[in-house]
């Protein structure tokens, strides 16, 4: 059940646009142990002059907050994570090891209004220097209520890139192996990525230097907990994902410290690490049209072995009209099938998926972006999103495969 709280009674995210100490220029404070998520790197952050509200994490507890500021969106995707903790479905308790683990919901105030939050296990926690990466999935990112005028805005978000793999880049943040400096690219950036440049960024990502292989332990992995997601969409019928995403996250030290081809290579100590950390971080959103020149001849004999075309669109097209009907009345009556009371905050179950002995620790993929979830109609898979999991496999096949000699 949820804790109502009185406004006064709520913590409190302060916005003064004079602040100027001990809020890194934002003008934001905020409530003891909450901080900016260093690492977000899709969505909203903090900025007060737009009015939108970023990502949190708590020290205290490790947890990532997320805000719900959108109402029907936001109640949707609390439902939806309400339905994974109490649903015993096989297909729920499967899609259960996909997901951040949920806490629960909290409030702040923000902005003078009340602001509900989803508390989410931190992927990245205990990384040294996370890498991560937002990869949102599917051909098609509308969902079966969405407007003629939001139709047309989706499809030419990342059109060239969810033309023809099924999916895009909404952002990431990599540590360099070699100099510690960390990038940060933005959605703007990504939205500007061809059918090459998904490519130079993937490998970006994986700190693929020119003339030189992957680590394969590290894309090893990914491909481990990306086959896991194939299969599941091989079966399950009971959901269907719009704009949703997958979070992608390696510990770059963990890399360097460990991947054979690197060993000794990049010794640099910590202190140093640190004071790159602090103030070698480029921040990317927009791309001259010439950056991927360079590399072109290089990169296109290996597109032409991972995609010689435009990969085809998925079966699943526009839902037949009775669908929509029936999404709709499900949909329009409630924010969610889903939906469930939420609740202030929840204390961990003895059955909470902890990472076990044998999970890696270094490198982490889950299913993110729940808000635009809906039924499925038991009779057909959810090729959309499944087809998109299969190119980007198909990609980082062929990244670990070239050149490689170790």
């Amino acid at each position: 059940m949820t804790t109502v709280e009185s406004d006064e009674k709520l913590p409190h995210v302060v916005w003064d646009s004079t602040y100027t100490a001990a809020t890194e220029a934002t003008g934001f404070m905020f409530p003891p142990g909450l901080t900016p998520l260093e690492c977000q790197i899709a969505g909203h952050p903090f900025d007060g002059e737009k009015r939108t509200i970023g990502m949190l994490v708590c020290r205290r507890t490790g947890y990532v907050l997320k805000p719900a500021t959108k109402a029907i969106l936001g109640e949707r995707e609390i439902g939806f994570y309400e339905n994974l903790k109490t649903s015993q479905d096989p297909i729920t308790e499967q899609l259960k090891k996909f997901v951040p683990h949920y806490y629960g919901t909290t409030e702040l105030r923000i902005f003078n209004n009340r602001t509900k939050f989803l508390m989410l296990r931190d992927i990245t926690k205990d990384m040294a220097e996370p890498c991560v990466m937002d990869i949102k999935i599917g051909y098609r990112t509308w969902d079966p209520l969405a407007t003629p005028e939001k139709r047309k805005t989706e499809e030419l978000k990342y059109a060239e890139s969810k033309r023809t793999y099924g999916f895009c880049i909404t952002g990431y943040q990599v540590y360099s192996l070699s100099t510690g400096r960390l990038k940060k690219y933005d959605r703007d950036y990504g939205k500007q990525l061809g059918v090459l440049g998904v490519v130079q960024a993937l490998e970006d990502f994986l700190n693929v230097r020119s003339g030189e292989p992957a680590c394969r332990q590290l894309v090893s992995e990914l491909l481990t907990y990306l086959y896991q997601i194939e299969r599941f969409f091989n079966i399950q019928k009971k959901y269907r994902f719009y704009s949703s995403s997958l979070l992608v996250a390696y510990d770059a030290r963990y890399l360097r410290q460990h991947c054979p081809m690197y060993e000794g290579r990049f010794n640099f100590n910590a202190q140093k690490r640190m004071s790159l950390k602090e103030s070698c971080i480029e921040n990317f959103s927009m791309i001259s049209p010439f950056t991927y020149l360079s590399n072109l001849e290089e990169i296109r004999p290996r597109l032409r072995k991972s995609a010689s075309g435009p990969v085809p669109m998925p079966c699943e097209q526009v839902l037949q009209n009775n669908l929509e009907a029936k999404v709709d009345r499900l949909c329009r009556s409630s924010p969610s099938k889903f939906s469930l009371l939420s609740t202030h905050t929840i204390k961990k179950r003895n059955d909470e998926s902890a990472p076990t002995s044998k999970e890696c620790k270094w490198v982490k993929v889950k299913m993110i972006d729940f808000t635009h979830v809906f039924p499925g109609d038991d009779y057909d898979l959810d090729r959309n999103y499944r087809d998109g999991i299969v190119t980007l496999i198909q990609l980082l096949s062929r990244i670990k495969k070239t050149d490689c000699s170790h």
